[in-house]
């Protein structure tokens, strides 16, 4: 096949596939490269109550994929016929369809196995109850000190008061955390 013949009909619907998924998909690459991101999740319509799996798997990435991979197989099957008739273009288009739609989905389930891996990163102060801490700065009687704990994988320096406002812990001295209070300040008492 010479170049001059994927402007011709049918090769052109093939090579205007492979034209435009690579172009969205190049744009695409170069905008996230510079930091740009756009709506590639096809959540716009969530809004409207529209979040369902056609949404979800319709994104620009997996219609780039679908017209690269889609465009390409089509064409490479309809160039194995030596006059293209109606069946090699009807034959070409199923493959189209096949490649196309099986590349998009292994797209969408690339994306929903990396979305899968994210993590919010917050720590929740109220996932140490029932730990054990080491008193960092001395909790004196009704005053407020610091207590060490490892919360969700990290090392926390955390406020805490006494659960017996007349107790006191120094520092070095292994406390049990009974409960939070406001979401950032613990409450301990003595290790049993």
């Amino acid at each position: 096949m010479e170049f001059a013949q994927l402007f011709d009909m049918p090769y052109l619907i093939f090579s205007l596939l492979i034209f435009a998924g690579t172009l969205i998909f190049v744009i695409q690459v170069c905008l996230s490269f510079i930091g740009v991101g756009i709506d590639t999740e096809g959540t716009g319509l969530c809004d409207l109550g529209a979040s369902d799996f056609s949404f979800k798997f319709f994104s620009l990435m997996s219609i780039a994929s679908f017209s690269m991979v889609g465009g390409t197989a089509g064409l490479y099957t309809i160039t194995r016929f030596d006059e293209p008739g109606a069946v090699a273009i009807i034959l070409a288009l199923a493959v189209t369809c096949v490649a196309g739609l099986g590349m998009a989905y292994i797209v969408h389930k690339l994306r929903a196995t990396i979305l899968k891996l994210q993590s919010e990163g917050t720590v929740d102060i109220a996932n140490a109850v029932g730990k054990t801490a080491k008193v960092y700065l001395s909790i004196k009687p009704n005053q407020m000190g610091k207590v060490e704990v490892d919360v969700q994988g990290r090392r926390k320096y955390i406020d805490a008061v006494a659960e017996d406002s007349s107790a006191e812990f120094l520092t070095g001295s292994l406390v049990k955390i009974v409960s939070s209070r406001d979401g950032n300040l613990l409450v301990v008492a003595k290790q049993e």
